[in-house]
């Protein structure tokens, strides 16, 4: 094989290594996603607002302190109103507990309930979340979401 042959072949090769990996279909699925309580009615400022929310971070910062992390929670309180947000999460069907945030409105509690702290390409995340007065108060204006991870 020429010098020249090669050379060409080696060039091929690595073009097509670069363009492969900057292709979208090669890049990673963000699965991140959220809900917020139901509205209304809300005892926050606007009424029309939610009080709380919960997202599901494919890939960030984490908790504070611990370095980017892959597949957690964020339980938002977004609203004033004295009440809390009560968070809770399912990994293919199979409960994983609740979080709560009382904190205080604008504040954000990290939870990772997941095992080994990772979700897998195929399986499905099923989130809930309500606004609760009070750490053992009854859970009122609830959504929930679920979303099946793309690549984990």
């Amino acid at each position: 094989m020429t010098r020249v042959r090669r050379a060409a072949i080696a060039f091929v090769v690595a073009t097509g290594a670069i363009l492969a990996a900057a292709s979208p279909a090669a890049a990673a699925t963000n699965d991140s996603f959220g809900t917020s309580t139901n509205y209304p009615p809300s005892k926050c400022s606007n009424p029309n607002s939610p009080a709380g929310a919960v997202d599901f971070v494919d890939f960030g910062p984490g908790a504070p302190g611990g370095g980017n992390n892959d597949d957690y929670l964020e339980i938002k309180d977004l609203c004033g109103d004295g009440d809390g947000v009560r968070a809770y999460a399912w990994l293919n069907g199979k409960y994983l507990g609740t979080r709560h945030n009382g904190l205080a409105s604008g504040s954000t509690v990290t939870w990772d309930p997941f095992p080994d702290g990772n979700v897998r390409g195929g399986d499905t995340v099923s989130l809930k979340v309500c606004s609760v007065n009070g750490f053992a108060g009854t859970p009122y204006n609830c959504a929930e979401l679920a979303h099946k991870s793309v690549d984990g």
